[in-house]
């Protein structure tokens, strides 16, 4: 529906949408998770955002965790829909199912994620997903598919839970424009001018901001993630290192390549930058060989300007076939070096790019198009802390395969990072 008519519905309902709230309404991407501080009025914008598609007709839903969850955004439609005069019938129980039918044919249903057998079976224009960093996963991936059949949108609403699980995750991978359909926003609580008149200055969020440390703050009240403790490479912040600057600028391409199959096949396309890097591009294919990867370089526009690259040490491995160094000279004319790449050295080495040690400034950055990288970043992590067991030190050897490959070229390129000797101190003790 044009933006015209939505404007003119949201103007007879009395919502002014504050300008974080607008960009979110404005993004063409069909599946939008709005993360929000406390009291940011993310029900009524995930509210709004369906009664300014009334006009549309249709078949909608509101899913929650429970019914009672999905209540605030029904009662925002419901009072918006009287507003206009727009309801046609309207089933409105204490605790369970409610639907709502429009004059203009729109049928909105509300669903809970405790009843998964009635997530199915239709076929919805469009979904809000209520308190969705509360649903879990296979949720999220069920409501996804319910809309791919009439090419729906899916708008998720919800308050960080620890800054983990897959609200979290997928909020840090969408934060920037890629290849997927996908967009995440933040709508802090000092949008909410009614609550904040001062907006970001008020003297109440400055009460908040004084009392709380910093990383819970902005999680509660900015509707921004707090890195994971577990997080291997915490620096890693998707608006600093993911910039649009970060695409191809012309100049010579080097190749990072960790070879898989079942799990990934990762190629990074690099630029050095003076002393800076650029991660301009990415194929990153899973249960494909290294003639299928080639030949997906081969269709990039920076193909032409590759010199040469680094791959992993198993690169060299024959396995009664030729080695993947053999197959990309013989098949791309690439030549690729390898070393071995001690774990540690190389999480070191990529870390001073993520933040340079004397400047504090990035000098890495990601082009938007690399999604899986980017998504890495906030999947690569350790293990959990245990009461019966000890800390490991090594990462999970999971979600890490645009890392690895990274870490290879840094490694090559920059080598080890020089650690300043230990040095004995000597010392007396009296018993």
């Amino acid at each position: 529906m044009p933006h015209e008519a939505r404007d003119a519905l949201w103007a007879r309902a009395g919502y002014d949408p504050s300008p974080a709230q607008r960009a979110a309404h404005d993004c063409p991407a069909r599946v939008r998770l709005i993360a929000g501080g406390e009291r940011a009025g993310k029900s009524r914008s995930a509210a709004m955002e369906l009664f300014g598609r009334l006009l549309e007709g249709g078949l909608y839903w509101l899913v929650g965790p429970e019914y009672d969850l999905c209540r605030p955004e029904f009662e925002y439609v419901l009072d918006a829909c009287r507003r206009i005069d727009a309801v046609a019938s309207v089933r409105y129980p204490g605790s369970s199912r409610c639907e709502l039918v429009t004059r203009t044919g729109a049928r909105i249903v509300t669903r809970s994620a405790r009843e998964p057998e009635r997530l199915a079976g239709e076929a919805p224009d469009g979904i809000l997903g209520c308190e969705a960093a509360q649903l879990p996963p296979s949720v999220f991936l069920r409501l996804r598919g319910r809309i791919a059949e009439r090419r729906g949108w899916l708008w998720l609403s919800g308050t960080f839970e620890g800054s983990r699980g897959w609200y979290a995750d997928k909020f840090r991978a969408w934060q920037h424009k890629g290849r997927s359909d996908a967009r995440a926003f933040s709508i802090p609580s000092w949008e909410n001018r009614s609550l904040y008149p001062g907006g970001r200055d008020d003297p109440e969020i400055a009460d908040l901001e004084a009392l709380f440390p910093p990383d819970l703050f902005m999680e509660r009240f900015g509707g921004v993630p707090c890195p994971p403790s577990t997080l291997v490479f915490r620096e890693f912040e998707p608006r600093v290192h993911v910039q649009p600057e970060a695409r191809a600028s012309g100049g010579p391409v080097e190749l990072a390549i960790d070879p898989g199959y079942a799990g990934a096949y990762a190629v990074l396309a690099l630029e050095q930058r003076g002393a800076d890097v650029a991660v301009v591009d990415e194929v990153y294919v899973r249960r494909r060989v290294a003639g299928d990867v080639i030949a997906a370089c081969r269709q990039r526009a920076w193909w032409p300007r590759v010199r040469g690259g680094v791959i992993d040490v198993a690169g060299r491995q024959h396995h009664a076939a030729p080695s993947q160094i053999e197959i990309w000279a013989s098949l791309a004319g690439v030549r690729l070096r390898s070393h071995r790449v001690p774990l540690r050295s190389g999480i070191d080495r990529l870390r001073t790019f993520l933040r340079d040690p004397a400047s504090g400034k990035a000098r890495l950055t990601v082009a938007p198009e690399c999604q899986n990288l980017i998504e890495e970043f906030g999947l690569y992590r350790y293990h959990e802390a245990s009461d019966l067991e000890p800390i490991s030190e090594i990462p999970i050897d999971r979600d890490n395969h645009a890392i690895k490959a990274l870490t290879y070229w840094l490694f090559d390129r920059f080598g080890a990072i020089e650690r300043p000797p230990r040095q004995s101190i000597p010392f007396r003790i009296t018993w």
